[in-house]
This record gives structure tokens, C-alpha cells and sequence, in this order.
């Protein structure tokens, strides 16, 4: 980073050595940067004999590995010197780990409106600090082909929670795909997408080994609420599947939601140039969710 990275680096060494906490304020201009404004850290060193701190952690640990997401609320005590800071993580279904830094219902009310706020409970005399974490929506990958397999490790960067769908197990493999959070192996791709958690914060992108399988998994993914449905093909494919999927009852609205052919239009041809285009799509439409 920056001198602002540089400096809080030096001051968390510092507090690794005293203990306690500290905020500070720092002028952006003062440390020598152009950009202008500043920030206000907390530098705190984490006790893990406290037993609301080890549930926090292992809480925020399991959040995470299961692709879950929440926030963290944290309050930042006015008299530093005395009383502790306090932190807790809300989960989306309104779960609290850690030391619940105010009433209940306040904290589910965070969870049910989701969003980031600076300020959230007007009860409290402190700041809350909100910090949305988690996974940033869920993609489905379905295929375990060459594309696939570069796409995988590059949305699982992007803070996607990443499954990716095959029934050819030596092709979902965790050899192939070592990044992936989860590989389903179902027994075909007739039926698949109903065995799946698929909710308005999905992604779905059909990159399977055939038309007649895209064709199947296209279908089915209309019927669910995904935010994201793009299925990979040239303009003839994708023209031939609309076409017989209007034969089957879906209309020209069902047909709109999906991004076909898949990914931003980049002149991508080599797997590794198709991944980037798709991740890139699902970035745009994620960005834009609002």
C-alpha cells in the first residue's frame, strides 16, 4: 500500500507490544498523499483467553467457509482508556456471535435490511462500525470443462462463492478445481438445478461439454430467482436454443434475462480470455444489483 498503509502498519507493532487499542485519525494530505481525505482506524490487539472473542472468530471462520455472509458491528468505546471494545457478527438470518453489543431486535433489524451503515443504532452513545462479510453471491459453474476451469479460481478471487457442477467426477474433481468452494457430481444434468440453493444472489453460468446439456441446464435456471444466467455458445447456438425453448412456454421475458453469448464483448477465444470476460460480467451485473 501507501503511506496511510505504512503508518498503520507501524502503529499496529506498536500495539502488539502494549496491548489494549487506540483509534486515530489520519489527514491524507499530512502523510504526503495527493489523493487528499484521510481515515480513521481502530488498532486493536485481539485477546483470545476472552470467550465471547473465540466464539466471535469461530463464527466468522464457519461464515465463511460455508459461503455464508453478515456483518460485523463493532463499538468503539469514547473512553478508550477504560471500557473495551465490543464487536459482534450478525449472520442474514439474524444469528449473533460474539459480545451482542446492543438489544436483539436491533441487531435482526440490521440483518433484515441488510446494506452498510456508518451509524446504525441510534440507541447507543458510541459509533457503530458496520462491515459487511461473506460471500459477495454465489456462481455456479455448470461444466467442468477447460473454461470452467479457469473461471473458477478467478471468481473465487472476486469473493464469489463457487460451486461448479459436472457428472463426470474426474472432471469435478479437487484436483482440477482446487479452488473451488463446492463440486457437485449429480447423475446427469436433467434435473440438477433443483438440487441446488439457488436465490437472487446466484450466478449462473452454463459452460457444459454440449447444446443438449446447456439447453436442459438453461431451461431449468429460468425457473429459478438467479440474478445471473449466462450460457456460453456463438449467436446461431444461442438463436437455435431460444428458439426451441419458446417451443417449450418460455417467453420473450423469460428468454431476456439471459447473457448470451456469455461474458463481456472483449474479442475473448482462449479460455483463459473467455473467463475474464465472463468475470467480468458477473462483477458488472453484481456491482449493479442495486
Amino acid at each position: 500500500g501507501g503511506p496511510l498503509e505504512a503508518t498503520a502498519i507501524q502503529r499496529a507493532l506498536a500495539v502488539l507490544g502494549s496491548g489494549g487499542f487506540y483509534t486515530e485519525w489520519f489527514d491524507a494530505a499530512q502523510l504526503g498523499m495527493l489523493c487528499g481525505g484521510g481515515g480513521s482506524l481502530l488498532i486493536e490487539r485481539i485477546e483470545c483467553s476472552c470467550v465471547m472473542t473465540r466464539e466471535f472468530f469461530r463464527a466468522f471462520v464457519e461464515l465463511l467457509e460455508t459461503g455464508r455472509k453478515g456483518w460485523i458491528v463493532t463499538l468503539v468505546p469514547e473512553n478508550t482508556s477504560v471500557d473495551p471494545v465490543r464487536r459482534c457478527l450478525v449472520g442474514a438470518d439474524g444469528s449473533v456471535a460474539g459480545d451482542p453489543v446492543c438489544a436483539p431486535e436491533e441487531l435482526q433489524e440490521l440483518a433484515r435490511r441488510g446494506g452498510t451503515y456508518d451509524r446504525i443504532l441510534a440507541s447507543t452513545t458510541v459509533k457503530a462500525h458496520v462491515q459487511p462479510v461473506g460471500a459477495q453471491g454465489a456462481a455456479y459453474i455448470f461444466g467442468a470443462g477447460h473454461c470452467a476451469e479457469k473461471l473458477a479460481p478467478l471468481l473465487n478471487t472476486l469473493g464469489f462463492f463457487t460451486t461448479v457442477i459436472d457428472d463426470r467426477p474426474d472432471f469435478a474433481s479437487p484436483e482440477r478445481f482446487p479452488t473451488a468452494d463446492r463440486l457437485v457430481v449429480p447423475e446427469s444434468f436433467d434435473a440438477v438445478v433443483d438440487t441446488l440453493p439457488i436465490d437472487a444472489d446466484s450466478y449462473l453460468v452454463i459452460v457444459t461439454r454440449g447444446h443438449s446439456h446447456d439447453t436442459s441446464v438453461l431451461a431449468q435456471s429460468l425457473k429459478t430467482k438467479a440474478r445471473y444466467i449466462g450460457m456460453i455458445g456463438s449467436r446461431k447456438k444461442v438463436a437455435d436454443t431460444f428458439e426451441h425453448l419458446s417451443g417449450r412456454g418460455f417467453s420473450g421475458d423469460d428468454l431476456t434475462r439471459v447473457y448470451a453469448p456469455v461474458g463481456l464483448s472483449i474479442g475473448a477465444e482462449t479460455p483463459e480470455e473467455i473467463a475474464v470476460s465472463i468475470a467480468a460480467q458477473l462483477v458488472q451485473v453484481r456491482s449493479n444489483k442495486s
